[in-house]
C-alpha cells in the first residue's frame, strides 16, 4: 500500500496545474485600435498587409486590437511581447493558399494565425480558418484564451486549430475549437482534422474550453511532455478524445487529464499508446474525474475503438481515479503490455481489460462489470481490492505470479482458474448464478480461498480437477446447490474451518465430495446437508486426515480411504 500512495502523491505534485502558462506582457502598453491605422472591417478586400504593419510597429506589452467587424487576410504572424485582442473576427480571405493534410506536410502554407520563434504573447480572438487556426513554432509563453476557431467543416483533409511544435509554456483556457475537418461517416476509417495538435512541446496546459465536431481527434499529443487537459468539453470528434502518441526522443511523461466531459467521440475516450519498441515507458499520467459517455461509435454503429476512460498500451505509472463512464463501445480501461497501473474509486458500466505483459496492477474500490483478462495474458501480479464487480474472466494457459482477489463484491462469479501463478482468494462475497462452478481450480502451482462469502444458486461452489495441487479452502462460509466443494484427486488439498450449506434440489447434494483423495485434510469444517442424504463422501481409495468436523445434517461416507485422524 505504501509504495502506491507514494506514487499517487509524487504525481499529483510532479504534474503541471491549470493556468501555469499564463503569461502577462512584463509592460502593459497601449492598446493599438486596428481601425486608427488604416484597417479595413467588413472590406472583400485582403487586410494581411495593413494588419501586419499595426503588429510590427507595436512596442513591448502594446495590444492590437479588433473591434467588431470582419478582418480578411491570408496570414498574420505575431511578434513577441505584443498581444492580439479581438472582437471582430478574423478569417482567411479567398487568396489564401489551402492545403491538404498529410504526414509528409502537416502544416500549411497559409495559417490564419502564425507564431515562429515568438515569445510572450497573450492572444484573444474570433477566428474562420480555412487552414489551422493558430499555429506556433518554437514559441514559448503564449495565451491563447477567450477564443473561437472554426474551421472547415467540407474540407477532407484538413489541418488542425490550433497546432504547436518545438513550443512550450503554451495555454489554452476558455476557448472554443470546432469543425476542422469533415464529420467522420463510416465506422472504419476518419480523415484528419484535430482541434488541438501538440507535437515536441512542453508544458501545455489545455482548460476550461470546448473542442468538438473535429474530424479527427479533439487533443493529439506526439512527441511532448508536461501537458495537462482539464475542465474541458471534448465531444463528437471523429477519433479519440485525447490521444497520446510515442515518437523516438522518450520526452512523452507527465500528463494530467482530469476533470473533463469526453462525450460522443468515434474512438476512445483517452488513448495512449506506445507502440515503439522502448517496453512500458514510464510516463507518470494522472487521469481523474472524468466523465465520459457514448464513446466509439458513428451513427450509432460500433468503430473499433471506444473505450469509456482509457486506453493504455506498453506505459507504466498511471492513476486513474475516481472517472465514471457510461455507455461506451469497448472496456472501461483496456491494459495491454504495461508496468504499474493504479485504477482506484473508478464507475463504469462495462468491464476492464488485460492482456500481455503486465508488471502491476491494482483495482481499488472500483465499480466494473467485470475484469477480463484476454489468453496470452502474463502478469508479475494483480491485486484486486473493495471493487463492486460482476465476474472475472480468465482464459487458459495465462500466468499471473501473484494473483491476490481481496474483498470484491461479485455479483455473477464463474472464475476458471488455469493458470501459472500463485492465487489468493480472500474475503470476498461471491454469488454464482451460473450453471457453472462459481470456483473452478484446473491449475495453479498454489491457491487459498479464506474467509469468502460464497453463494452458488445453480451449481458448485468449488471444482478442483486432478491437474491443482496444494489447494487452501479456510474459513469460508460456502452454500451451494449441486456438491459444494468437488475435488477430483487434486494434491495435497487442505479443507479447514468452512462452514458448508447444501441447497436443496442439485442432481448431487453433497457439501464435500472427493474422488481418490491424494493427501486430503479435512478439519474443523461445519456441514450443513440434506436430511438422509451423504453430505461428505470419498470416493475411492486414497489417503485422507480427518479432525474436529461437525455435522449438523446429512451422513458420512468415506468409502475405502484410509483414513487417519488429527487430534490436539
Amino acid at each position: 500500500m505504501k509504495s502506491y500512495f507514494h506514487l499517487f502523491f509524487i504525481l499529483l505534485f510532479a504534474l503541471p496545474i491549470s493556468g501555469i502558462c499564463q503569461t502577462d506582457s512584463l509592460n502593459e502598453g497601449k492598446r493599438l485600435n486596428v481601425l486608427d491605422f488604416g484597417v479595413l472591417a467588413d472590406s472583400e478586400s485582403d487586410q494581411t498587409e495593413a494588419i501586419q504593419q499595426v503588429i510590427d510597429q507595436a512596442a513591448e506589452g502594446d495590444t492590437v486590437f479588433f473591434p467588431a467587424g470582419q478582418y480578411q487576410i491570408r496570414t498574420i504572424l505575431l511578434k513577441s511581447d505584443v498581444n492580439i485582442l479581438s472582437e471582430g473576427t478574423i478569417k482567411h480571405h479567398f487568396s489564401a493558399k489551402a492545403g491538404e493534410y498529410s504526414i509528409e506536410k502537416q502544416n500549411s502554407p497559409n495559417p490564419l494565425i502564425l507564431g515562429q520563434g515568438v515569445k510572450n504573447v497573450n492572444i484573444s480572438l474570433k477566428g474562420e480558418s480555412k487552414n489551422e487556426g493558430i499555429y506556433l513554432l518554437k514559441s514559448h509563453q503564449i495565451r491563447i484564451y477567450n477564443t473561437e476557431l472554426t474551421g472547415d467543416s467540407t474540407k477532407f483533409r484538413a489541418y488542425p486549430g490550433i497546432m504547436t511544435f518545438e513550443s512550450s509554456g503554451i495555454e489554452i483556457a476558455n476557448t472554443k475549437i470546432h469543425h476542422f475537418g469533415k464529420p467522420r461517416t463510416e465506422t472504419d476509417s476518419y480523415q484528419p482534422g484535430t482541434g488541438i495538435r501538440i507535437l515536441s512541446s512542453n508544458t501545455v496546459s489545455i482548460h476550461d474550453s470546448e473542442i468538438y465536431k473535429n474530424g479527427e481527434n479533439g487533443v493529439f499529443i506526439y512527441g511532448s511532455r508536461k501537458v495537462e487537459v482539464i475542465n474541458n468539453v471534448i465531444r463528437h470528434n471523429g477519433m479519440s478524445a485525447i490521444q497520446v502518441a510515442f515518437g523516438e526522443s522518450g520526452k512523452e511523461s507527465d500528463y494530467n487529464f482530469s476533470l473533463n466531459i469526453l462525450e460522443e467521440n468515434a474512438s476512445d475516450a483517452i488513448d495512449i499508446n506506445n507502440r515503439s519498441k522502448e517496453k512500458a515507458k514510464d510516463i507518470a499520467c494522472l487521469i481523474t474525474e472524468n466523465i465520459t459517455c457514448g464513446n466509439g461509435f458513428v451513427n450509432e454503429e460500433s468503430t473499433p475503438d471506444g473505450s469509456g476512460i482509457v486506453t493504455l498500451i506498453n506505459v507504466s505509472n498511471v492513476i486513474i481515479y475516481k472517472n465514471e463512464a457510461y455507455r461506451n463501445n469497448r472496456p472501461a480501461i483496456y491494459v495491454e503490455s504495461c508496468g504499474l497501473i493504479l485504477a482506484k474509486q473508478n464507475w463504469a458500466d462495462n468491464q476492464v481489460e488485460v492482456t500481455l505483459d503486465l508488471e502491476e496492477l491494482l483495482l481499488d474500490q472500483n465499480r466494473f462489470s467485470s475484469i477480463n483478462l484476454i489468453a496470452n495474458t502474463k502478469a508479475k501480479k494483480i491485486h484486486l481490492r473493495d471493487n463492486e464487480l460482476g465476474s472475472l474472466s480468465l482464459p487458459n494457459g495465462i500466468q499471473v505470479d501473484e494473483f491476490k482477489i481481496e474483498n470484491n463484491s461479485f455479483s455473477n462469479a464463474s472464475f476458471n482458474f488455469n493458470l501459472k501463478g500463485h492465487m489468493h482468494l480472500l474475503g470476498n462475497k461471491i454469488i454464482n448464478t451460473s450453471t457453472n462452478p462459481a470456483i473452478l481450480i484446473v491449475k495453479a502451482d498454489d491457491a487459498l480461498i479464506e474467509n469468502n462469502e460464497i453463494l452458488s444458486q445453480n451449481s458448485s461452489a468449488i471444482v478442483l480437477r486432478n491437474t491443482a495441487k496444494n489447494i487452501h479452502i479456510i474459513g469460508n462460509q460456502i452454500k451451494s446447490y449441486n456438491t459444494a466443494i468437488f475435488d477430483d484427486n487434486s494434491k495435497e488439498l487442505v479443507v479447514k474451518n468452512n462452514t458448508i450449506t447444501s441447497i436443496a434440489g442439485g442432481k448431487e447434494n453433497q457439501a464435500f465430495r472427493s474422488h481418490y483423495p491424494n493427501q486430503l485434510t479435512l478439519e474443523g469444517n461445519e456441514y450443513r446437508g440434506i436430511e438422509n442424504t451423504e453430505t461428505v463422501l470419498l470416493v475411492g481409495k486414497g489417503k485422507a486426515k480427518v479432525g474436529n468436523e461437525i455435522l449438523i445434517s446429512g451422513t458420512v461416507n468415506y468409502g475405502g480411504v484410509e483414513i487417519s485422524q488429527i487430534y490436539f
